[in-house]
């Protein structure tokens, strides 16, 4: 997620050989006032015995981004300095590097709110347009969504103009139409100014001029082939791009483009109140705003819409960007807040991930305690907590709501089968569904909505965070709240009654010799202890994993009731598996990364697994093979081996920071 950090800040760094490891996870906001260790290299022959004093040397600088030196090995003095930049250098790139695969080729929606546009720090500004240029340049199809509500407000009181806001819809009369005109291309030409900075001529000088410009093309490769499916999205094929066309402008910088790709209309008189010339989104032109996407431009777009008789229409921000994110089946739709505006649990802190279920209830007590703090009524217990009523239409499975998601060339939106895409958006406002929810706020509503809707992740990000965005993007645990709708929402501990269907996943397995054969008492006693962990889609258990823990030194096998404070704790992933027909979508990398963290919680530094067939996957996600389980002497006392079996031993070891 990054090219990172505060803009001359902090790019916390590993040290680990490929594969590479994810950068730290840390709030960036408090991450400079804490040291934190470095990781040893993982090593296929180091014994679980104690760390060594180097695991525990802290390393201050990888925090903070300053060049404070660390006893580096050197010696004292600039050499030592500037290597030890240059490591961190090459290590981050090696962190990044999966997120920079994995988004090249993507469409995000960003969402920049009217308070960004309105706040005197302009280096807030250029911070955000500087990072979404990088996206850019990084292969990210990325589109804007730029408010402007705040200084809509404030010109209106500067010229004497009413303001008027009902159901968070302004009122917006002819006089304020102009200042809303005004406000949009003021902002829209300055975000294009900032997107239209070059590159840094002393780079040109040093690496040299590429005399024909050939720019780097976003979505192919240089000879112009594409892979139009690595995305998943629905832009459709791509077009071969020609060399001096892409999205790159020669000097450097992004070419911005914007248009009339919203279309919208009179939002009219809604319980007794004349909106005038507000509007509601009707649909988004899919085609022309993907057309730009494949040339790499970045898409620009205001919260004024378009109607049929040539008028201008003053929409609400979030309105277009959902609306965009839904009708492009955009992978991301990412909301720069304000830091009050910032998802919170219980205890105050960011609420990191929040998987659709648990983000849905989150959304219904803040309307609930809002009515309630409101005395608008009497609440009494929902027949859905979860979740507004109105979006249960969206939780069900059949060929109404899925055609409702598919994008197709029957005709366009006027009916006069021009081959346009018909509108995902406009069917669901047909249907008399809203992303709103009275009592919560606007960017989760949207976030919940859109993920209900299609949008893969919607992330809400601190503008005040500086490289927030890449952050959030390319490290492993970001810096915002971020909302999924993936499998990864049903990974959870498991319970008694699960056993049956992880005897289920694990018995065709075991008769393979896939995985080690366990008796029902076994595997119940082992599923009792909490040892483990299952992927449950739509009540189903398709997955399962077991995290079993050992005393590095003494041969005693741990349970979650024993005190594991005071000694090495080493655990073995074991019975790993996913169901036949719900394989290769990513569920078991989800599910590894639910152990990864429940070990790191319990400040579990080292994993093993014993293997004889799935050694190439392990191996892709950072195990390292340590010879034959079979008397190794790496193994903790009390793990016994099958004789016979020549089963391979694979170990890793975890950054707590990580």
């Amino acid at each position: 997620r990054h090219p990172l950090a505060k803009r001359g800040a902090p790019v916390p760094a590993r040290a680990r050989p490929p594969p590479p490891a994810f950068a730290s996870r840390e709030d960036i906001r408090d991450a400079a006032s804490r040291a934190r260790p470095r990781a040893k290299p993982a090593s296929a022959t180091a014994a679980w015995g104690p760390s060594s004093a180097d695991d525990h040397e802290s390393d201050a600088s990888r925090v903070s981004g300053h060049a404070t030196k660390t006893s580096p090995s050197r010696g004292d003095g600039d050499d030592a300095t500037s290597s030890e930049n240059q490591t961190m250098f090459v290590e981050f790139f090696r962190q990044a590097s999966p997120y920079i695969a994995n988004h090249r080729g993507a469409t995000f929606v960003v969402v920049v709110p009217g308070s960004v546009m309105a706040d005197p720090d302009r280096s807030i500004l250029e911070g955000i347009v500087q990072d979404v240029a990088m996206l850019n340049s990084l292969g990210v199809r990325v589109a804007v969504v730029i408010g402007s509500n705040e200084q809509v407000s404030a010109m209106c009181e500067k010229r004497s103009v009413p303001v008027e806001v009902h159901d968070g819809y302004r009122v917006t009369s002819p006089e304020s139409l102009e200042i809303a005109m005004e406000a949009a291309g003021r902002n829209n030409v300055l975000v294009q100014a900032l997107l239209s900075r070059g590159i840094n001529v002393a780079v040109t000088r040093k690496h040299g001029d590429r005399g024909d410009h050939v720019e780097f093309l976003p979505f192919g490769d240089r000879n112009g082939g594409v892979d139009s499916s690595a995305s998943g999205n629905s832009l459709g094929s791509v077009d071969t791009l020609s060399r001096a066309g892409g999205g790159s402008r020669p000097g450097g910088g992004a070419t911005a483009t914007s248009g009339n790709f919203i279309t919208a209309k009179r939002r009219g008189i809604v319980h007794g109140v004349d909106f005038q010339y507000t509007g509601d989104v009707v649909y988004v032109d899919v085609d022309a705003v993907a057309q730009r996407m494949r040339q790499g431009d970045v898409v620009l777009l205001s919260s004024l819409g378009f109607n049929a008789a040539g008028e201008v229409l003053n929409c609400q921000c979030y309105d277009v960007a959902v609306s965009l994110a839904v009708d492009v089946a955009a992978d991301k739709l990412i909301s720069y807040v304000a830091p009050q505006d910032m998802p919170r649990g219980e205890d105050g802190a960011r609420a990191k991930y929040m998987p659709l279920s648990v983000a849905e209830a989150y959304i219904s007590r803040l309307a609930e305690k809002t009515s309630r703090d409101e005395g608008k009524n009497e609440v009494s217990e929902p027949s859905s907590p979860s979740m507004p009523e109105q979006w249960r239409w969206l939780d069900r499975e059949d060929d109404e709501v899925r055609g409702a998601f598919e994008l197709n060339t029957v005709g366009n939106a006027n009916g006069n089968g021009n081959g346009a895409r018909f509108s995902p958006w406009r069917r669901l406002a047909e249907k008399g569904l809203q992303w709103r929810v009275d009592g919560c706020p606007q960017e989760i509503s949207a976030a919940v909505f859109s993920c209900k809707a299609g949008v893969r992740r919607a992330h809400l990000i601190d503008y005040t965070v500086p490289g927030a965005l890449l952050l959030e993007l390319y490290t492993l645990d970001g810096v915002g709240s971020m909302v999924s709708r993936d499998r990864y929402e049903g990974t959870r501990a498991a319970r008694v009654e699960d056993w049956i269907h992880i005897k289920n996943i694990l018995e065709p397995l075991a008769k393979q010799g896939v995985t080690v054969a366990k008796t029902d008492d076994e595997l119940i006693e082992e599923v009792t202890s909490g040892l483990f962990a299952v992927t449950e889609r739509d009540g189903k258990i398709i997955a399962c994993a077991a995290l079993r823990r050992y005393r590095a030194r003494e041969n005693v096998e741990l349970n979650d009731e024993d005190d594991k404070s005071s000694v090495e704790i080493v655990a073995e992933i074991a019975a790993f598996a996913v169901r036949p027909g719900y394989r290769n979508e990513g569920r078991g990398d989800q599910l590894l990364e639910y152990l990864e963290r429940e070990a790191r919680r319990e400040n579990i530094e080292k994993l093993f697994l014993l293997t004889t067939r799935t050694a190439d996957w392990f191996t892709a996600r950072g195990f390292t093979h340590a010879g034959a389980a079979e008397k190794s002497p790496l193994l903790p006392p009390g793990k016994k081996t099958l004789p016979g079996r020549n089963s391979q031993l694979y170990v890793r070891t975890l950054d707590r920071n990580e």
